[in-house]
């Protein structure tokens, strides 16, 4: 048996399980993290080219956000749930915990969404700097984004990031509690959940109220503070699930 293997087996204190659980995930760390950069670079690299085709045949184009990153977002959110689902019963068969487990996910999902954020954030500078790439595209900004300060345009891009890993890790732990069966009871509830908000808002005429939520909120508060709160209750939720979960 390998030192590694006993490492994992039988780890002394509640930080070793969670490094065990972080050094199982960071296997293949240059796929982990850099798969998702070398597939957004693909969809930029089409997006440019579109992009660069409508200014060659339209003069007058005005800027534009494409929305292309919010790939970036469920990349992530599924490498996660792959975790959950496929990573966790190995690990449990190595002897780490639940408990365990499911800190040291949360805790390399808050590091490796923090490091895509600030690479995001340098991006969005030289998109910036350059007016678009040159062209007046904007890839790496949303048309509510205004300029701020680097460290709030961090924030603005790791929160929602960190809430929708957080989210996946928690569809994935009932996945593993109950089965499909669980994932579409689930799916089946927010989208009543969904409905049900947009009757009330038809019904009650307020979609213009919900709009002005969303003008006047200040994007700080929008981008980091409420979503924050979501990504306080998943992962108390994925937790509560994750702890009953079967192997």
């Amino acid at each position: 048996m390998t030192t590694t293997t006993s490492a994992i087996e039988q780890p002394a204190t509640t930080g070793s399980r969670v490094a065990a659980v972080l050094r199982m995930n960071m296997v293949d760390v240059r796929g982990r993290v850099g798969g998702p950069w070398l597939i957004l670079a693909a969809i930029f690299a089409v997006n440019f080219a579109i992009w660069w085709a409508i200014r060659v045949n339209v003069d007058d184009a005005g800027a534009g956000t494409t929305g292309a990153l919010s790939a970036l977002f469920f990349i992530v959110g599924s490498t996660y749930l792959i975790a959950m689902t496929q990573v966790m019963p190995f690990a449990l068969s190595l002897g780490i915990t639940r408990r365990h487990f499911y800190a040291g996910v949360s805790l390399l999902l808050a590091i490796e969404t923090l490091l895509h954020a600030i690479v995001l954030t340098a991006l969005l500078g030289i998109e910036r700097f350059t007016g678009g790439w040159g062209i007046g595209m904007e890839f790496f900004s949303f048309t509510f984004m205004p300029v701020q300060n680097p460290l709030l345009q961090v924030l603005t891009y790791w929160v929602p990031l960190l809430t929708i890993g957080l989210a996946f890790l928690a569809i994935g732990a009932v996945f593993r509690r109950w089965g499909q069966f669980g994932v579409w009871t689930v799916m089946i509830g927010l989208t009543l959940v969904l409905g049900t908000i947009v009757f009330t808002l038809t019904w009650q005429n307020a979609w213009p109220a919900f709009g002005r939520f969303f003008v006047e909120t200040p994007v700080p508060m929008l981008m980091a503070g409420y979503p924050l709160i979501l990504a306080a209750v998943a992962l108390v939720g994925g937790f509560l699930v994750v702890r009953r979960a079967r192997v």
